[in-house]
């Protein structure tokens, strides 16, 4: 129905509104948006609760399985090791050390002296020339030696200076007969150092070096056996030469050494401090003063030092 306006024209009751109509219109509306919702999220609901179900099954499935394989394979098999690496590992289980999480950074200043075959006699005057001189070193220790010299090892200790082990006897075709004589030689060592000193060590020397005539077959084990347990070896990139055609003459070693240092951002230098090495006790003297004056310093290996090793091939 229509009618003519005061003001002129005709206007539809409808253009004219109605709010009650208006307010049921909307009310419809949202009424019928929060069903949608209400569906959608039971079906949301009920889908989530089926994938549940699903996946509660499927992960009971795995459990059974894995339990079946857990029952009839052999550990060892699980565990990707073999029954005689499995066998080794279980020996001497408290000999294990922490291995660091990071690496100190390679200073070219640093020089390592690092001494085997001790103690001796000998090993008393290169601890003295090391004090005097206010520097440190690295003796990787004979255990056979140590009995009567347990005080030289405590002052090694008492002074700064690091102790490692080398091996407990110098049979080495008996040491490396298997990776199992191997650690029983090297536990021996570590006790008697422990010993000793009172501390544990943490880094080592393959005796002869990481790979040589008498472990061929098995440095590959030692290795990873050794890393294993966290300890760090140390192999060397300059040889004094004092248990060869140096030994006698003190002044060769220090030439050798001096020449050598040079061509190493990381210098570690082998040398041995037996009883029969008295010229290298007296070429260690030199040695501190000269390459002191030319601007090196001597530092002791730790277990965060960068290690220097062989390179070996498979």
């Amino acid at each position: 129905m229509a009618y003519y306006g005061r003001r002129g024209g005709y206007r539809s009751g409808y253009r004219r509104g109605n709010p009650k109509a208006l307010f049921k219109l909307i009310t419809l509306i949202i009424f019928i948006v929060a069903v949608a919702l209400a569906v959608i999220q039971t079906t949301r609901a009920q889908k989530i609760a089926s994938n549940e179900k699903k996946l509660q099954a499927e992960v009971a499935s795995l459990q059974s399985k894995l339990k079946t394989v857990q029952d009839y394979v052999p550990a060892h098999i699980l565990e990707g090791i073999s029954e005689t690496a499995l066998a080794y590992q279980k020996l001497y289980p408290e000999m294990m050390a922490e291995r660091p999480e990071a690496l100190d950074e390679i200073d070219t200043r640093a020089i390592y002296l690092t001494f085997e075959g001790g103690p001796s006699k000998n090993t008393e005057n290169i601890l003295d020339y090391l004090k005097d001189a206010g520097q440190k070193a690295t003796f990787f220790i004979t255990g056979e030696n140590i009995s009567g010299n347990e005080a030289i090892i405590k002052r090694m200790v008492d002074e700064g200076h690091t102790v490692g082990v080398c091996s407990f006897s110098t049979d080495y075709k008996t040491i490396y007969e298997s990776v199992d004589t191997f650690l029983a030689d090297f536990n021996k060592a570590y006790t008697a150092i422990y010993d000793a000193c009172g501390v544990y060590p943490t880094v080592f020397r393959f005796p002869c070096g990481s790979i040589n005539e008498y472990n061929s077959n098995i440095y590959r084990e030692l290795i990873a056996e050794m890393t294993r347990r966290g300890f760090v070896f140390f192999d060397w990139n300059v040889n004094s030469d004092d248990d060869g055609d140096n030994q006698q003459d003190w002044e060769n070693i220090v030439q050798d050494v001096a020449s050598d240092v040079k061509d190493y951002d990381q210098a570690i230098v082998l040398m041995h401090d037996s009883e029969d090495n008295s010229s290298t006790a007296r070429a260690v003297k030199y040695m501190l003063n000269y390459l002191g004056k030319n601007g090196y310093y001597f530092a002791n290996i730790k277990s965060t030092t960068v290690p220097v090793t062989f390179d070996y091939f498979e």
